[in-house]
């Protein structure tokens, strides 16, 4: 996986381990959010070539979305904001 990946599959399941639901969603600013598309097809194509055409708009089970700021935010289910740090 890359680097970006790992970091939100990693955030995405803090939040259980934490005591918290899965989260709402990710919201990643669009240069994020096309680097995240690229990465996990990439990814998928892997594992399942045969997957090529695939939209990624969710990681485990979470939705991915674009959003218009940059940067990475992980929305609970509460409404509650966390910024999330990312690789350089």
């Amino acid at each position: 996986m890359t680097d970006l990946i790992t970091t939100l599959v990693e955030a995405i399941y803090a939040e259980p381990r934490e005591g918290r639901s899965m989260p709402a969603r990710i919201e990643l600013g669009p240069d994020l959010f096309h680097k995240f598309q690229r990465e996990h097809r990439e990814a998928l194509t892997a594992m399942l070539p045969e997957a090529d055409n695939v939209y990624p708009g969710s990681l485990a089970g979470v939705p991915v979305v674009e959003a218009e700021t940059p940067g990475a935010v992980l929305v609970r289910l509460d409404g509650a904001r966390v910024a999330l740090a990312l690789p350089e």
